[in-house]
């Protein structure tokens, strides 16, 4: 949980998501919000934000969806929605800090949801398969 969308919140978001992962990140894929791209604006492509440089220092590759077709992006659209009415409709945050431990326990919750496009497993239980078979 970040107090502004930028595109250095969105390379911290990225480091801090890569030394959590116990896997590769291999491909990341973001809508064209200008946190994470400024290519819709500016018309030299070499031109790149913090977060897009910091992809291609670690040679992820980088998709961005069509713009204007959320569908694209579906299962995480899905999952926003599930989050606005399971967690930040009925959220109630006193501090920045306040609202990171709400987010930290309503993603531990989440996490252990089965959910249909995992075959009816959680997040964890997938994740916990991985590690037993990659260790």
């Amino acid at each position: 949980m970040y107090d502004e969308h930028s595109t250095y919140s969105s390379r911290d978001f990225l480091m801090k998501l890569i030394a959590a992962f116990p896997f590769p990140i291999r491909e990341v894929q973001t809508d064209n919000g200008t946190e994470w791209t400024t290519q819709l604006l500016v018309k030299d492509p070499k031109c790149k934000t913090l977060f897009e440089k910091a992809l291609e220092d670690m040679d992820i590759i980088y998709h961005r969806i069509r713009v204007a077709t959320p569908r694209h992006n579906g299962k995480v659209e899905r999952q926003h929605r599930l989050d606005g009415e399971r967690f930040y409709s009925k959220m109630r945050m006193y501090s920045l800090e306040d609202g990171r431990k709400q987010l930290q326990r309503y993603n531990k919750l989440s996490n252990s949801i089965p959910k249909t496009c995992l075959k009816y497993r959680s997040p964890e239980e997938v994740l916990n398969d991985y590690l037993a078979i990659m260790w």
